[in-house]
């Protein structure tokens, strides 16, 4: 009888146990069920997101957010790099961007500015759900003094430009007016759907096409030639031709600049079943002035069943160093020289 009370009580105890359980089951919250209720359209731009962790919650929220503006701005990385460059000195205070802007740079090709970060719930999975979102108002704010000290930055390049009679530094002034122009454009390109309003505010005394255009213009006066020696095949020389031609330079031996190096390819045995070509290639670009503005060096070997087929190797692996390396170096040394 004693035995069968016990069991009794122990039956209620966990019986009640799961009852109180189940009681303390948590609904979803409210802004994770409808998030529009608590963060209203016409104030936030909001987004959810989970994951293993707040921090995957909070960088998926931040990236669906980033979403909302993918299908209308399309950001290149070079010209972002080249902007943070370009913009990090008196005109943009660094720690206004990090430390108050909480600028969050998304995989979706997007760099959004002043994203918050809302509460996080646990599901019953451990699933982490956290939202993400902007003040329309705050925001707008922060976009508009961006847009306008990027408006003066260019202006500066500009003028650069129209006081320069070095086609040179005509070329760099205008190269980075138009780098931190499309900046611009894509920062108001968000800031329409942040804040259509705020447009109205911006005060932008300059014209994104024209600066395109006289940029392209300038790159036009920047001539170049181009002697490599040991080129038998102008291999070389016609993978700095391509580069040449994708900074909007022209081919003309009357040079602004000129481009010199010297090629090596030979086979070379290493013992093994496969054939091998060594290569070593030096490049020195050199400006109207006689100086040597840019230099490169490259040396290695690559293997293949043919000579012919190593060779081929060779000639791509130093075309990927020309395309990143040479070009990023050319234009390092153009945005520098505009730099105060």
């Amino acid at each position: 009888m004693k035995r069968s009370i016990i069991l009794s009580m122990l039956l209620i105890l966990l019986l009640s146990c799961a009852a109180q359980a189940k009681k303390r089951k948590v609904s979803q919250p409210d802004w994770l069920k409808n998030p529009k209720s608590v963060y209203r359209e016409q104030m936030y731009l909001s987004a959810i997101g989970e994951g293993d962790s707040r921090s995957d919650a909070e960088n998926m929220a931040a990236g669906n957010l980033a979403r909302i503006f993918e299908s209308n701005i399309k950001a290149e990385e070079t010209v972002n790099q080249r902007y943070m460059e370009l913009t990090k000195n008196k005109k943009t205070d660094i720690e206004e961007q990090t430390n108050v802007l909480k600028n969050v740079n998304i995989k979706s090709q997007q760099t959004l500015f002043n994203i918050q970060y809302g509460e996080s719930f646990t599901d019953d999975m451990g699933r982490v759900h956290t939202i993400a979102y902007l003040n329309r108002m705050k925001t707008a704010e922060i976009y508009e003094s961006k847009i306008n000290k990027n408006a003066e930055q260019i202006n500066y390049f500009v003028g650069l430009a129209e006081n320069s009679k070095d086609p040179i530094l005509n070329y760099a002034a205008m190269s980075a007016a138009s780098a931190v122009s499309s900046q611009n454009e894509i920062l108001i390109g968000q800031l329409t759907i942040i804040f259509p309003t705020a447009l109205e505010m911006l005060e932008l005394n300059y014209d994104h096409n024209e600066i395109i255009k006289n940029t392209s213009s300038a790159a036009a006066n920047v001539s170049c030639k181009i002697d490599i020696k040991n080129d038998k095949e102008k291999k070389v020389t016609i993978l700095l031709e391509e580069l040449i031609n994708d900074l909007g330079f022209v081919l003309n031996n009357d040079e602004v600049l000129r481009i010199d190096g010297d090629i090596l390819l030979e086979e070379t045995d290493l013992n093994r079943d496969l054939e091998f070509i060594r290569y070593e290639l030096q490049i020195n670009v050199t400006n109207n002035k006689d100086n040597v503005i840019v230099s490169m060096s490259e040396k290695g070997r690559e293997g293949h069943v043919s000579a012919a087929e190593a060779k081929a190797r060779a000639i791509r692996t130093l075309s990927k160093k020309i395309n990143k390396q040479l070009k990023k170096k050319l234009i390092s040394y153009f945005d520098n020289m505009v730099l105060e």
